[in-house]
């Protein structure tokens, strides 16, 4: 991605810090991004790694996901057990 990853601009001093209102809109589409995959797919994504070096950005900065190695599909009248197990970094 042109902008690289969330995680960069947080933490890598050789990049200009984003200003507040920037972080707040990456975050924002990151969250609109997970209520779409978690929400409104027939077939639910549950992504279960989210960090910022897997939302990635844009040109616009704008926030994308990555990395679905660790998600889980599950079906909307699939609701008999509660996934538990702890996943990710």
């Amino acid at each position: 991605m042109p902008n690289r990853s969330l995680e960069d601009h947080l933490f890598n001093r050789a990049l200009n810090p984003l200003p507040w209102i920037t972080r707040l809109q990456i975050m924002l589409g990151a969250a609109q991004g997970l209520a779409y995959l978690h929400e409104e797919l027939e077939v639910q994504v549950i992504y279960r790694d989210f960090k910022s070096s897997n939302v990635l950005l844009d040109e616009d900065l704008k926030a994308k996901l990555s990395d679905f190695e660790l998600a889980r599909e599950v079906s909307k009248g699939d609701r008999t057990h509660v996934l538990t197990a702890v996943v990710g970094t």
